[in-house]
Order: structure tokens, then sequence, then C-alpha cells
């Protein structure tokens, strides 16, 4: 079991319902999960003479589809043991967001009661105004909200038909305060997404959401969560009685116009 919730925790980009343009592309012991600027490449099992030859192939297909970096998500499953030394030497950056994630899992409910409320997101107008708060939350530049509102728009009914994501938003004295997805996997419910406004922060905004979470995966009949955390969420989850059970480390290969890697911006 505890492989299986790793997978989700390290992997989650693998479990999301994605829509077009995005898409999962399967490579020799890796796999990309692209998005219109960017990709991730996860559940990575390569062989140790493969390492080089992965990385050029990544990089090679980020150069033709135009992304402006690819992260690398590396796990307690990620082999060889040694890739991180190894990306880095090929060039490849700590994550100037968050490099370094923590696994938790949770197959009880967690401590502490909600503290707002949380609605579950049921329309494509709910749908679209909790991640224009998402964006806010994340001070997503607007010509990227643009970009992102018409991929959303169209990506909504296969969202909704796929049954694999559910959507919250919590409510801090009447007003939207927080966002959170839930993607389900047979093994747990995956945590993905989660923000809060900075002036909600503090005040039970994020609990209130993974409580709402836990009760949605339990509805379903699989009463377990995983999640792989940054700095702001790990300790929160900690509070909330969630069991670590690894770490991730985040690596960014910035990609110049030539569709050679470069050094990683600070």
């Amino acid at each position: 079991m505890r492989e299986e919730l790793l997978e989700l925790a390290e992997e989650p980009g693998l479990w999301l319902p994605l829509a077009p343009p995005s898409e999962v592309i399967r490579g020799d012991g890796y796999s990309v999960v692209t998005s219109p600027r960017t990709a991730s490449v996860e559940r990575v099992r390569l062989a140790p003479g493969g390492v080089e030859a992965a990385v050029e192939e990544v990089r090679a297909l980020a150069a033709g589809r135009g992304w402006e970096f690819v992260t690398w998500w590396l796990g307690e499953l990620t082999t060889p043991a040694d890739l991180a030394d190894r990306l880095l030497a090929l060039g490849l950056r700590p994550d100037a967001d968050q490099a370094r994630m923590t696994s938790f899992t949770i197959d009880r409910a967690p401590t502490r009661e909600p503290a707002v409320e949380v609605r579950g997101v049921a329309t494509l107008e709910n749908y679209l105004r909790a991640l224009e708060l998402d964006w806010e939350a994340w001070d997503v530049p607007e010509v990227r909200r643009a970009e992102y509102r018409a991929i959303q728009r169209e990506a909504w009914p296969m969202i909704e038909a796929s049954g694999r994501a559910s959507h919250f938003v919590a409510y801090l004295e009447g007003e939207p305060a927080g966002f959170a997805r839930l993607v389900h996997a047979p093994a747990a419910g995956i945590l993905m997404g989660g923000s809060t406004l900075p002036a909600a922060r503090g005040r039970g905004v994020y609990t209130s959401l993974v409580q709402a979470r836990w009760r949605a995966t339990v509805e379903r009949g699989v009463p377990r969560l995983a999640v792989s955390a940054g700095a702001m969420s790990a300790p929160i989850l900690e509070r909330l009685a969630f069991e670590p059970i690894g770490k991730v480390l985040l690596l960014r290969d910035t990609i110049e116009a030539s569709g050679r890697a470069g050094p990683d911006p600070l």
C-alpha cells in the first residue's frame, strides 16, 4: 500500500483529468505531463545508462513545443538512485518556486474541525470563479489567466464527465477565500491545487478544505488521502495528523529559445 500511495503523491499529474492542449507523453522510463507553457516529468524509472538520452529527448520535446521550462519530479520510487546528482550535472537546478516537498497520507479523519463553510463546485460558472480565486492567490499574470480561461472553459465538460476530480471553494464571512481540488484514484483521494487568499490565511480555510476533501473521498468509499506538500501546507497537514511517507525533489530545466538548457534565472 505504501508504494501505491507514493505513486499518487509523487506522480499527481498522471492522475489529473487533462484536456487539450495538455496531455501525457510516454517516454522510455518516464512520462511527460504537458501544459501550454511548461511540463513536468513524472514516474521516472530510468536505467542507469538511459539518463542522458532521456534528458535530451525531453529537451527536444520542450524546444519543439515552446515550453519555458520542464520540472522533473524525483521521489522515493525514482530510479536510478543518483538521478538528482546526474540531472544537476546536466544543467538542471532546484525549482525556483518550490524545490522540496513531503509526501503524506492519512486513513482516518483529520484532526481539528472545519472553521469555515466549504461548498462543492458543480457548474461551469462556479468552476471558472473558483479558478480565478486560485490564480489570484498565486498571483498569476493576467496574460496567463486569459489563456487559461479559454482552455478551462472547454475542459469543464470533460472534467465533469470523467468523474475523476472534485473542486471546492471555502467561504470566509460569506466571501470566497480558498480553492482546492481532489483527484479520485483507486487507492486514495489526491489533494491537489489548494490555495488561500493572502488576507484569509491563518483562519482555518486550508484546514476546512482538507476536511471537505476527506468527507468527499469517504463518500466514494475510499477513506484515504495522499499528497505531496510544500513548505506552506506541510506544517498544517502534520497538525492534522497526516503521516509523512517520503520526500520529493523538484528540479527545473529552463529551456532557451535555441532549445538548449539554460541557467535558471533567480
